[in-house]
């Protein structure tokens, strides 16, 4: 499933965690719509890429919305 990160950040302003969101419309640079929101998005979201859909990465977690519409794809 094509997904893009959201970076979580902890204290210092390192990653904590990537949470995959389904991209909604077209993929663009700026701000990226999110499937699971009809009003939030990503501001700069990193680059789209194929995540699985069963995803068992150390600090990496669907959000839980896009993965119910990940999963009915």
């Amino acid at each position: 499933m094509i997904a893009t990160a959201e970076r979580v950040l902890a204290p210092g302003f390192w990653t904590d965690l990537l949470t995959w969101h389904v991209p909604a419309g077209g993929v663009v640079e700026a701000f990226q719509a999110i499937a699971c929101s009809d009003q939030e998005g990503l501001v700069v979201p990193a680059a789209p890429r194929g995540v699985a859909v069963n995803l068992d990465v150390p600090g990496q977690s669907w959000c839980p919305g896009c993965l119910m519409l990940a999963q009915a794809k």
